[in-house]
Formats: structure tokens, sequence, C-alpha cells
């Protein structure tokens, strides 16, 4: 299917409302499907450069992939630590790049999937770790819907960890059913919203491999009435090994992650890394 693009890159209700006076009847829902894309995903951007209270603060990619210790400060410094910040434009569909970030990520696969809500089992390795986040954003992201999501979190979350509530995934599928004017949760009788995950990176890891800060890219697509609307979507979290098993961690949430489209030099500056199985 053909790929509409954006050529609206304010996500301003000024420009939203001009927009809107340009099309009817059928093109009003398509119009609110990319605005909603826009706003969901470029609302974790921002113009500013690393915020100097922020530890570990860097805008030239992730944070290398080992730990500064054990416990609670270095799980701290390695969830705020500030990543690649980019323009809004990034996340459109654009030219992919020539270059990687580095070797795949193998996956492995989850033990546990008859009968959860979101498949688990997988290993204790960051590889692992990754995987689960995976499981649990593409599930969640499903049909954008924010109660999908906090359903779907709240199965991984450890019981201290931020309310589905607080994540920035949560307003971001809070923004997109505002935008697009459609019910607030619930299913889409005249739209389809998937996630599919591309590419994976480490932001961290403390010494004894317990702790992970996951992020994953992947696309966001809308389809309605025979049109799509495709945007990179990125989602970081810290994540905790409890009991054999990945755990959304408690404590300090994760700065958000880079959206960029899945494949380009910025995803490649992000060191984002492609996936396989």
């Amino acid at each position: 299917m053909a790929r509409l693009m954006n050529t609206d890159r304010t996500p301003g209700g000024g420009s939203r409302r001009r927009a809107l006076l340009i099309l009817g009847g059928a093109g009003l829902l398509v119009l609110a499907l990319l605005v909603g894309v826009v706003v969901s995903v470029t609302s974790m951007f921002t113009s500013d450069g690393p915020t100097p209270s922020d530890p570990g603060s860097s805008t030239s990619g992730a944070v290398p992939e080992t730990g500064a210790g054990n416990g609670p400060e270095a799980e701290k410094a390695l969830a705020h630590a500030q990543m690649l910040v980019l323009p809004e434009a990034a996340s459109q569909p654009h030219a992919l790049s020539t270059r990687t970030a580095g070797d795949p990520i193998t996956l492995p696969e989850p033990t546990r999937v008859v009968g959860e809500r979101v498949a688990g089992g997988f290993p204790d390795s960051p590889e692992g770790a990754i995987a689960q986040l995976i499981e649990l954003t593409r599930t969640g992201l499903a049909g954008a819907d924010p109660q999908t999501w906090a359903q779907a979190y709240s199965a991984v979350a450890e019981p201290d960890a931020a309310a589905p509530e607080a994540t920035k995934a949560y307003d971001d599928l809070v923004g997109f059913r505002r935008a697009a004017n459609v019910r607030p949760t619930g299913p889409l009788s005249q739209m389809n919203v998937s996630w599919a995950p591309t590419s994976a990176l480490v932001k961290g890891s403390t010494d004894d491999g317990s702790y992970v800060v996951g992020c994953v890219l992947g696309e966001f697509v809308a389809e309605a009435r025979g049109r799509v609307v495709t945007a990179g979507f990125g989602n970081c979290l810290p994540m905790r090994r409890v009991d054999n098993e990945w755990r959304v961690a408690s404590g300090t949430t994760a700065f958000p992650a880079p959206s960029p489209w899945p494949g380009s030099d910025e995803a490649v500056a992000a060191g984002y890394r492609e996936l396989q199985r």
C-alpha cells in the first residue's frame, strides 16, 4: 500500500485547523490520522539541547553498553542519561542509511506465550531484556489504545514501577486519539493502528547485568480507508531481572527514546541496530 507522507510539520493547533479546512468528508479522517501520528511521535522531541542537570547527558547517541556499578545511583544515571535529540522531520519516511550502528541484535524466542497478555520467559541477557520490551511495546501499541498500553505495561511491570499513565507511550497514545478525534479508548472501527519493531539498542546496564535500559524502534502504522500514515516510534524503558523474568523496573523512569525513521542516518546516529531472530 502507498504511504502518505506528512507535509504539515507543525504540531500546533493553528496549522492543524488550516489543514482541516482544505479537505472534507472522508479526507478529514485521513488528515486527522496524519496529524495524530505527528503529534504522538514528535511530542517526544524538543528543540533544546541537553539539560545540564541530567546526569550523563549526551547528544551524540546512546551511552556505552556498560554500567558504572550497581544499585540505585548507577540505575538512575543510566536511566537519566539523555538520548540523541532529533528534529521533528527525522521521524517521517525518508532515505535509508548506507551505514549501521553495529552488528544486528539477535532476539531470543519467548518461552511463555499461551495464556499470557504479553509473551515472556526471555533469557537473562541484554537481548532478553530487549525482546521483552519489544513484546510489551508491540502488544501495548496495538490499536493505539491507552487502555491496551496500560494493561500490557502492568502485566510486565514491577509492583513499584511508574504507573502506566506516567509513561511517555501512554501520553502519546492519548494525544493520538485526541488529535484524530476518535473515542479515548476502545476498538477503532474505521482504522487499524500497529507498531512493527525494526531495531533496538542497549542504552546501558549495571555491572551485574540485572538492570538494563533498553530502547526499541519500529514503524508506527495507521491505516484508514486505504490510506496509510507511517512514522518512526521509539520506546525506552528500564528493565530489571526479577524471579527469572524481565520486568519494567521500579525507580527512575528512562529518558524518552529518539524516534527517527527506522534505518535512516538519524537512527544509526542514535545507536539503533537491526533486529534478527
